[in-house]
């Protein structure tokens, strides 16, 4: 019952955010964060750690406050950006500015498949829109949402824009399909990885995050481009893919060099846009004991 709640809950916002202007419907979110910000105490101190842990002494306590009640606002427009994502696909064309696209085409022209490395940026879930606007197949890896009925609309929206979501529990073999037919598939890796994960660094404190990127490149010779979606105002945004990050496959520890870099590609941008990514999240937890002195 809590499911089927749940659901209909989002059935009707989502019908909400469809019959409102888009504008609207962002000023809404936005509000809707900062009242998330408000009540949600322990996500609250859970975001202003993590800025203590990346920004340190160097921004004031104001700032980071700033920086993350602004969080909570683009968590809440993220799941408003899927409810309207059939409005914003009618208008794609002017809603979206592509910046490196050259970086992709040249990627693809290698025949091995694109691995897109991208983190909770900005409007990450608009990265869907890239087969729309490259005319290429995309897959993106998901996480399974426990509510069936709230996981299957969820991935209905984004098949809208053209992307195959593959669940992450049974995404390998799909994966290895996808790259040796030159598709492309996005992969989120800024998240904790727990026991599965390298310990590397991330915005200036060690943590662990995945490696199958670097894998994947490893084994089928796939490009690793990082990516992300700003948003730039109200249903307007801009889609940026960097140069390809290229492992040195002969060097030792390349996997942890190559995870490493790519941690680096995702700090420049989350630096860059603080007040855009998702502060919320447990990113630093502490290490086993079985690995401290690894």
């Amino acid at each position: 019952m809590n499911h089927l709640l749940q659901y209909f809950v989002v059935v009707f916002l989502a019908w909400l955010a469809k019959i409102l202007p888009i504008e609207v419907a962002t000023w809404i979110a936005r509000r809707a964060g900062d009242l998330s910000f408000l009540i949600l105490g322990k996500r609250r101190r859970i975001a202003l750690e993590n800025l203590d842990k990346a920004f340190g002494g160097t921004l004031s306590r104001k700032r980071k406050w700033q920086i993350a009640r602004s969080a909570f606002q683009s968590a809440s427009l993220s799941m408003v950006e899927l409810f309207i994502v059939e409005k914003v696909k009618k208008e794609a064309s002017r809603r979206f500015t592509m910046i490196g696209n050259e970086n992709l085409e040249e990627a693809f022209l290698k025949q091995k498949g694109v691995v897109l490395v991208i983190s909770h940026l900005g409007s990450w879930e608009y990265l869907s829109f890239l087969p729309f606007f490259t005319r290429r197949p995309w897959s993106v890896v998901v996480k399974e949402i426990k509510n069936p009925y709230l996981d299957k609309a969820i991935n209905e929206m984004r098949r809208v824009m053209t992307v195959t979501p593959v669940e992450k529990l049974s995404s390998v073999r799909t994966i290895l399909q996808q790259l040796k037919q030159g598709h492309g598939i996005a992969i989120l890796i800024d998240q904790w990885a727990g026991d599965e994960g390298l310990w590397v660094n991330f915005l200036g404190t060690e943590t662990s995050t995945t490696s199958i990127p670097a894998r994947l490149a490893e084994k089928t010779g796939c490009a690793l481009i990082p990516g992300y979606c700003l948003r730039r105002s109200a249903g307007h945004y801009e889609i940026h893919l960097e140069k390809a990050i290229v492992p040195n496959i002969g060097q030792t520890d390349w996997e942890n060099a190559t995870t490493q870099r790519l941690n680096e590609a995702l700090e420049k941008q989350i630096l860059e846009y603080p007040e855009q990514w998702l502060w919320g999240h447990r990113r630093w937890k502490e290490k086993p004991d079985t690995l401290r002195d690894a």
